[in-house]
This record gives C-alpha cells, structure tokens and sequence, in this order.
C-alpha cells in the first residue's frame, strides 16, 4: 500500500527540494506504529539539520496523530508519541509539519 511522506522544509536549501514528497510502500493496511517505527523508513525520510534535534507534528487528514523527535548526531535516533490510539491507515497522506528545533551538544 503506496502512502506519500511530505513534509515541511528546514532550510532555504531544502526548498529546492520541495515538496519534499517521497511514496513508501508498506503491506496491506499497514497500522500508525509500523508506519511512524523508530526502526521504519521514518529515519530515513526525515531531515538531518546539523547538531539538533528537530521536532515534528504527524498529520493524515489535517488530525494530528503524532509527535517526533529526530536527531543524527551523533547517530540518527527517532522518538516517535502517539497522540492517537493505534489503528490501521488505508493509504493516502502523511504529512510532517515542522514544530521547533533545539541545538544538541
């Protein structure tokens, strides 16, 4: 099942990018969680901005279904919160509005 990842940019250079669209192919009726893994294509998708750690809103339908926390120094870790119960998603738009960033040591 073709889901689209699209998210806001983090940097002039990044808008050239823009949209930032990329489709990723789960099983049937793939659930939040096997979507939003800290361990899926979510850390690969994401962003690195150099020494800090992002934060990100997850959006299907404009319902907000997940907080992120991402950071790649010194190694790409994410931490995903639920602000949904878990349910299966039937394809469509997954969209990461960008929601502040910190600097890390």
């Amino acid at each position: 099942m073709p889901i689209t990842f699209e998210r806001d940019s983090v940097c002039a250079g990044d808008d050239v990018l823009a949209p930032n669209a990329r489709i990723v192919t789960f099983g049937a009726s793939p659930r939040l969680t096997d979507i939003l893994s800290e361990n899926g294509p979510l850390i690969d998708y994401l962003p690195c901005v150099n020494a800090s750690r992002t934060h990100w809103l997850a959006l299907i339908d404009d319902e907000r279904v997940a907080t992120i926390s991402f950071t790649c120094e010194p190694c790409r870790s994410v931490a995903v919160t639920l602000l949904v119960d878990d349910r299966h998603v039937e394809g469509g738009r997954l969209y990461f509005r960008a929601a502040g960033q910190e600097r890390v040591s």
